[in-house]
């Protein structure tokens, strides 16, 4: 059935231990991003089973605002998904699920969720947003870093935290194509940074979230107020590389003869609602953004 956070000063700790028995690291996660104002619990709705006053299934619906094609779209992910062990196979999961879809169906023009299992989901209302891709710069060189003063991000420190926050609410979108906004978004992606770095430049006020391996930059997120020339934010990246991955539509920095789209292998498949369009052929999730 479904609960509310706000009503049960108790529920929330019962569910998200009970979550974190299956899915190990979202219950350190949670109350982590509560200190950066980041709130697991005033985002998702929940739909819980009780069994003797314990949580023993749950699915959550986590509301967002996206640009899809160029719109503003209103979509929720269906996430959290599980069913105590020894409850199994009672019909728990479908009920569940049944009352999810269909909140997420009355209140928001779509519905999303990630697995790594699309075999469990095959009797549900979505199909799975494959092929993915990831976007290469056809432009291959060394690039040299120019005075760079990138750093990372201190959330410890109140300066930085509100930094953070200030960035991520005046933003332009990550992508027309497929972008993100509001609050609800801007949690996911703080929850999702906690375990990598987020780095600034004061020079820029550019934020950006990146890995480099064997020479080859994996660009995650980006984030603007005003739009800034991709080679000013790739010239402040203090490391080496010869090769730049975009890990999600790059329409706001790159015209499309800029780039190559191959396809990409997430860990995890988004499923989708039949409400949900993508006009592009070249689709692809940027998993900071995953639930």
């Amino acid at each position: 059935m479904m609960a509310d956070y706000s009503k049960d000063k108790a529920l929330f700790e019962k569910c998200i231990t009970f979550i974190d028995e299956i899915f190990p690291g979202c219950k350190e996660m949670a109350l982590r991003g509560i200190n950066y104002g980041a709130s697991w619990k005033e985002c998702s709705t929940p739909f819980i089973i009780e069994h003797q006053g314990e949580v023993i299934a749950h699915a959550g619906v986590w509301p967002f605002t996206v640009i899809l094609n160029g719109e503003k779209h209103k979509t929720a992910s269906i996430h959290g998904v599980c069913v105590r062990e020894t409850h199994r196979g009672k019909g728990y999961f479908k009920q569940l699920m049944r009352e999810a879809i269909d909140y997420a169906e009355k209140t928001f023009q779509s519905s999303l969720l990630f697995t790594d299992k699309p075999y469990l989901y095959q009797n549900y209302p979505y199909k799975v947003m494959l092929p993915e891709y990831d976007f290469i710069l056809n432009k291959r060189n060394q690039f040299s870093t120019k005075d760079s003063d990138l750093r990372a991000l201190n959330l410890e420190n109140s300066d930085d935290l509100a930094l953070l926050h200030q960035l991520l609410t005046s933003r332009l979108p990550l992508s027309n194509l497929f972008g993100f906004y509001g609050k609800s978004a801007n949690t996911l992606f703080i929850l999702n940074s906690l375990r990598r770095k987020i780095f600034y430049s004061k020079k820029l006020n550019v934020m950006i979230v990146y890995e480099i391996n064997h020479d080859t930059l994996y660009m995650k997120e980006i984030v603007v107020q005003t739009k800034i020339p991709l080679t000013e934010i790739l010239e402040m990246i203090p490391d080496t590389f010869t090769k730049v991955v975009f890990e999600f539509c790059p329409d706001q920095f790159l015209s499309e003869k800029e780039y190559a789209a191959v396809l990409a292998k997430p860990e995890c498949a988004v499923l989708v609602s039949n409400r949900f369009n993508f006009n592009k052929t070249c689709f692809r999730y940027p998993e900071i953004y995953s639930c």
